[in-house]
């Protein structure tokens, strides 16, 4: 009872902590956040028998300031109809691809998804904040402009701490993820100010400062907060067959809507190439996660393989995707990230796992980190060759313009660089926060293990094989199951009861 009461008052602290964030993030929403022009009325009404003049303040009445202009409603639908259906399909991504990609494991399904709803609630609020105090600050009007842009850049922002998500999944405390959560959102704005506001790279699907950057300041986090006990919880880490199938739900969710994520903000006839670019690649890392699965897998298929090594195409064309590669440059790129994240589940994970004390849940590594790494170094080949004959006037809204191939390959590479050192460095200083006692780290007995933070639908004493406890409860064992309770004498109905 008295571990109840201490579990209790530490999840206590982290709602308050919650409500906290919420109060903050709603004043500075209340003082510097407002509609951009795009979302003001285009006609204001005018008192009768006014005159307007050059400095007539009434006509700025419901602007957010005195400098916006008055855009006409057609601009309006023009950036709505641009953006919203690509922006949607990003959100899909956010909370049911990455969401129930996540619930494989067999104790930690409710967390999983829970907490990377939660999550990505936080950041929606806070990369608002930070992208405009960092990356879109209005000097002259004090204010950050929300846009469809704004909501795009925002979910980019949610993306990059669910990859990190993935590296600590179950070995993190709820409060504990939200700190990492408020740190890193402000590394990942910072990293982007660096990468495309200085070395003016270019990175249209985001897998050097998103996937790149999320992965390893996961993984840094994840290595520096290793814990004996993490080992000693393996019988929990690890699916049964329903929570395979769950996560199978978020593999096809972010394997159809990937193309969006890779060209939501490319430009003209490089938009069009992203999604076909990233359309094969997709369709090659499908078939190179298949056929290597079987080949190291004894052949047969494994469904950790299928889950996310299908989806590695997406991430290693995404820094190439709006670049003139032609399709089979695309299929070639996502068959190797296909190959290249099977080999390293298969090889890589448990060699980090067992000689450097690097447990990566998720396998965030195979899955964001190496494809990441493959489209960076891509990206300095494809921008090498870059030439005004073969892009024509695009090369300049793609390229920073007075710099030649070799330069553009050259700060291509100094990107990549970038977003892996800041990576590294800043999920150390994270992980070094984290470890701090006041953070609640959970005890052996929470780590992969929902029962601490969420109310579960089985008492205490319920057969464990019923939960996925044991990993051997399987859809075929349910009429045994209720057979052999009903033999003695006990009924399934008052067994199976909700905990309050």
């Amino acid at each position: 009872m008295s571990a109840l009461r201490t579990a209790c008052a530490r999840f206590r602290v982290t709602t308050i902590v919650i409500l906290l964030l919420q109060i903050a993030f709603l004043v500075l929403f209340g003082f510097h956040v407002r509609y951009s022009p795009l979302a003001m009325p285009n006609t204001r009404p005018r008192p009768e028998g006014h005159r307007e003049t050059e400095n007539d303040s009434s006509t700025n009445a419901t602007l957010p300031s005195t400098h916006s202009p008055v855009v006409p409603a057609e601009i309006t639908n023009v950036h709505v109809t641009d953006y919203y259906a690509m922006f949607e399909d990003i959100h899909v991504m956010m909370f049911i691809g990455f969401g129930f990609l996540m619930t494989f494991l067999k104790r930690y399904g409710y967390s999983s998804v829970g907490f990377n709803f939660l999550l990505g609630a936080i950041v929606l609020q806070w990369a608002t904040l930070t992208g405009g105090y960092i990356l879109h600050w209005h000097d002259q009007e004090k204010s950050i402009f929300v846009d469809m842009t704004t909501l795009i850049n925002a979910d980019f922002a949610a993306a990059t701490v669910l990859i990190s998500f993935g590296a600590v999944l179950g070995k993190l405390s709820a409060l504990q993820l939200v700190i990492m959560v408020f740190i890193e959102v402000v590394a990942f704005q910072a990293n982007e100010l660096f990468v495309f506001k200085f070395l003016k790279a270019t990175d249209v699907g985001d897998s050097m400062v998103v996937h790149t950057f999320g992965a390893y300041f996961g993984l840094t986090v994840a290595w520096i907060n290793y814990r004996k006990e993490t080992r000693e919880a393996e019988d929990k880490d690890g699916s049964v067959y329903q929570s395979d199938i769950f996560a199978m739900i978020g593999t096809i969710f972010l394997w159809l809507f990937w193309p969006s994520f890779n060209s939501a903000t490319a430009v003209d006839d490089g938009r069009l190439r992203a999604v076909i670019n990233t359309y094969y690649a997709l369709t090659a890392s499908c078939i190179a996660a298949f056929a290597f699965s079987a080949l190291v897998s004894d052949d047969k298929f494994n469904m950790v393989h299928i889950q996310n090594s299908t989806l590695a195409g997406g991430v290693a064309v995404g820094t190439l995707a709006d670049l003139i590669i032609q399709p089979w440059g695309a299929i070639l790129v996502g068959f190797v990230g296909g190959t290249v994240s099977v080999l390293g589940y298969r090889y890589l994970t448990p060699f980090l796992s067992k000689r450097l004390r690097l447990h990566d849940t998720c396998g965030v590594n195979n899955l964001h980190g190496m494809p990441g790494l493959i489209s960076g170094l891509g990206s300095v080949l494809a921008a090498g060759l870059a030439t005004k004959e073969l892009y024509g006037d695009g090369l300049e809204k793609i390229f920073a313009p007075d710099r030649t191939p070799g330069e553009q390959a050259a700060y291509q590479a100094a990107a990549l660089g970038v977003s892996f050192g800041m990576a590294v460095v800043c999920g150390a200083i994270t992980g070094i926060i984290l470890r701090i006692p006041i953070w609640n780290f959970p005890t052996a007995d929470e780590i992969f293990d929902d029962d601490q933070s969420w109310i579960i639908p089985m008492d205490d004493d319920d057969d464990d094989t019923m939960t996925g406890k044991t990993g051997q409860y399987r859809p075929s064992d349910h009429r045994d199951y209720e057979d052999s309770m009903e033999m003695n004498g006990i009924s399934t109905e008052a067994h199976i009861k909700r905990r309050v």
